[in-house]
């Protein structure tokens, strides 16, 4: 039928064919948005580390003010990357209060992609005289069982060093890692206290 002079032709409606395509590309695409960005996050994740004190002696402030404490730490890396990576310069010191009790240097290492592994550590140690305050706060947590440590872990990321730590994914050359970690007591996670980078 003809139109009317000066009328436009009505849009035709797009087909339902069209319709299912549009909504097919439309998830193609946000799909493969949304797998390269969990792809490149894997590459990019760093490992997590959790630690456990053992073979913990020398605390008995009930003799003298001055205790030697001897302890080890073990220290596991997971690594949930899809590559290989490699730590070293880590230092770790063991805190009671605002008192070094323990430090070490963490021998290199490695971790296979998506895998895990452990670390021992040999703390060194020095004798550490408590204060007052300090001396009855650690005799009342060795009775009840509450005694704990704070495990600080420094770690230097060489520049260049890991792919993991080009300039888009590290704000820092070093970060700090607390946990807090009882004697005897299963690993625990980093996380329990908050990671400081400087």
């Amino acid at each position: 039928m003809a139109t009317a002079a000066g009328s436009e032709e009505p849009e035709p409606k797009p087909t339902l064919r069209a319709a299912i395509l549009a909504i097919i590309l439309t998830l193609c695409v946000g799909g493969l948005i949304l797998g390269l960005q969990k792809w490149d996050s894997s590459i990019h994740l760093d490992p997590s580390y959790s630690v456990r004190l053992t073979e913990v002696h020398g605390l008995d402030p009930a003799r003298s003010p001055v205790i030697r404490p001897d302890f080890n730490l073990e220290l596991r890396v997971d690594n949930k990357g899809v590559d290989r990576t490699c730590k070293e310069e880590i230092t770790v010191t063991v805190f009671y209060g605002d008192m070094v009790v323990g430090w070490a240097d963490v021998p290199d290492f490695c971790v296979g992609k998506q895998s895990s592994t452990d670390v021992n550590v040999k703390l060194s140690h020095t004798d550490v005289l408590l204060t007052d305050t300090l001396r009855r706060r650690l005799a009342s947590e060795l009775r009840s069982g509450e005694l704990e440590f704070v495990v600080e872990m420094r770690m230097v990321i060489p520049v260049g060093s890991d792919r993991e730590c080009a300039d888009d994914y590290c704000t820092s050359r070093q970060s700090f890692l607390h946990c807090r970690a009882k004697p005897g007591q299963d690993y625990v996670h980093r996380d329990l206290l908050p990671t400081r980078r400087v």
